[in-house]
């Protein structure tokens, strides 16, 4: 782990996430944040669910964070709910700061998995709870800010600290993995890169790649890479497909940093369908490794990805979508339009440097 300066009587600002992963959004923003942080702060991740073995040596298990006091301050990112974990934030002596990344509704999880729909459901009363608590609130999107301002909070400081398109750019092409691409689709595949649970739509992928073999005679695959966590929805993935053979899809699960960054640059297109987004990521990874991106204009789709994708309206029928990834598929012209203006996206929005306007909030609530 990266040690934290240590001077005596430095203030410490340090951040909460629920779970940490390196293949989890939240856990790569929260992590460059505490490099910039590190700047003038003893600075730390702590993780309420032990970290996973890819983060162990960066991020610490909550129940090790040690008392702080009123001259500190505590970074929540929120994005779920744990009745355990809003107990302990409301008996903390820090300041309290509070990044919202969004929360799901529940209705999504409410048949299958009525836990986790519990869990969204506190994660939303958990925003109450903690909104007479929170000294300086921040969200990611505008999308994201309007969401939090429905819960009482007021001068939300907009912007997506800590969110970098080309984390992946110096990570190595797995020289294997091409292979077994090149093996499964000879001509091509597309690619989606997101958990796979209910509210992210990945049928709506299998279903449009099933219709451009069938129908457009494309000999065209699907890569799906993200952990399933949700079984039921799993299973009805697994039973679509057993219905739709055509659709030639491989799962990838969760993968590594260098089979994340193998499968966008080898990809044809990146399709993004999910109902619900509060920033969306991986489609500007996607157009930093020079890839064209298709995807549902859903949540804060539209302002992250702005000019620089074909961005569908969120009632967009199968056949709609279909037709938009076989435009991107067959058009050179459209396809180099997509692929420049996706690169000149993401720079602009790198290059507004956030994570540093993050840096000076902090230090004004700090002093």
């Amino acid at each position: 782990m990266k040690p934290a300066n240590k001077a005596v009587g430095m203030p410490a600002v340090h951040q909460i996430i629920v779970g940490a992963s390196r293949r989890d959004a939240i856990t790569n923003m929260a992590l460059a944040m505490r490099d910039a942080l590190r700047t003038s702060y003893k600075s730390e991740v702590y993780s309420f669910h032990p970290p996973a073995e890819s983060v162990k040596d960066e991020v610490i298990p909550l129940p090790k964070l040690n008392s702080g006091d009123a001259n500190d301050v505590l970074v929540y990112h929120s994005s779920f709910g744990i009745p355990r974990l809003t107990s302990m934030l409301q008996t903390r002596s820090e300041k309290l700061a509070l990044v919202y990344h969004n929360i799901t509704p529940s209705s999504y999880y409410l048949g299958n998995d009525p836990e986790f729909a519990a869990a969204l459901q506190w994660g939303r009363h958990e925003l109450t709870l903690l909104q007479p608590l929170v000294s300086a609130a921040f969200a990611d999107s505008k999308f994201n800010a309007e969401d939090l301002a429905k819960y009482g909070y007021t001068d939300i400081v907009q912007l997506a600290a800590g969110v970098n398109p080309f984390r992946l750019k110096y990570e190595p092409t797995d020289s294997r993995l091409i292979g077994e691409l090149h093996s499964h689709f000879p001509d091509g595949y597309i690619l989606a890169v997101s958990q796979v649970i209910p509210h992210k739509r990945m049928e709506l992928a299998i279903e449009a790649v099933h219709l451009l073999r069938t129908v457009h005679r494309l000999d065209v695959g699907l890569v799906i890479a993200g952990p399933e966590r949700n079984l039921s929805y799993a299973r009805d993935l697994a039973k679509l497909r057993s219905r739709l053979p055509e659709a030639h899809v491989l799962m990838m699960g969760e993968t590594t940093e260098s089979q994340l960054a193998t499968l966008y640059r080898a990809c044809a297109v990146y399709f993004g369908t999910s109902d619900h987004e509060g920033l969306a990521i991986p489609p500007l990874e996607a157009m930093a490794a020079g890839v064209p991106v298709v995807i549902r204009g859903t949540g804060a789709v539209p302002e992250t990805v702005g000019d620089a994708a074909l961005v569908a309206k969120p009632e967009a029928t199968i056949c709609e979508l279909t037709e938009m990834l076989h435009a991107v598929l067959t058009n050179s012209k459209l396809r180099a339009t997509l692929v420049m203006r996706g690169r000149e996206h993401v720079r602009n929005f790198y290059a507004q440097d956030t994570t540093q306007v993050f840096l000076q909030k902090i230090q004004e609530l700090a002093s």
